[in-house]
């Protein structure tokens, strides 16, 4: 840097970066091209747990459902049931289930993108969409009824 005057820095830019700015700023946008990507389903696993698990963890999965997405939008949804207290070889037959459950409706015959969930979404137990819930405790709360 070089002292300019009044004390201000001025900076020696190179030869290639000169003015670049300027003429930026004074070309026309650069026409997009929307290229449609085939819209293939895929289905994600959404658990309801006490803690988040990490790979090899074993952790009791309070509720789980699956959600079947097209391209980028959410299509359909299992309806969300409790498993807790279900042996870990149940809830994984359960997660299968619903797999093909959502193939069986919506497959129309392709398995792609119903031969395994493409993710899984862990949700914290309190998040739980069923009830009467034991988490919730809604069952037991006193109600003031005459």
């Amino acid at each position: 840097m070089a002292a300019g005057r009044r004390g201000c820095a001025t900076v020696a830019l190179p030869y290639y970066r000169k003015g670049r700015g300027n003429r930026a700023r004074r070309s026309p946008q650069v026409k997009e091209i929307v290229v449609p990507i085939l819209e293939i389903p895929f289905v994600v696993l959404h658990t309801y747990v006490d803690k988040l698990r990490q790979a090899n963890d074993v952790v009791v999965i309070h509720a789980m459902c699956a959600e079947l997405w097209m391209g980028s939008q959410p299509f359909a949804m299992t309806q969300p049931q409790h498993t807790f207290g279900l042996p870990p070889r149940t809830v994984k037959e359960y997660a299968r289930q619903l797999l093909e459950a959502l193939y069986q409706r919506y497959g129309n015959g392709r398995r792609s993108g119903f031969e395994r969930f493409a993710r899984e979404e862990q949700h914290s137990v309190s998040q739980c969409p069923v009830h009467p819930c034991s988490y919730h405790a809604d069952h037991l709360r006193v109600g003031t009824q005459g």
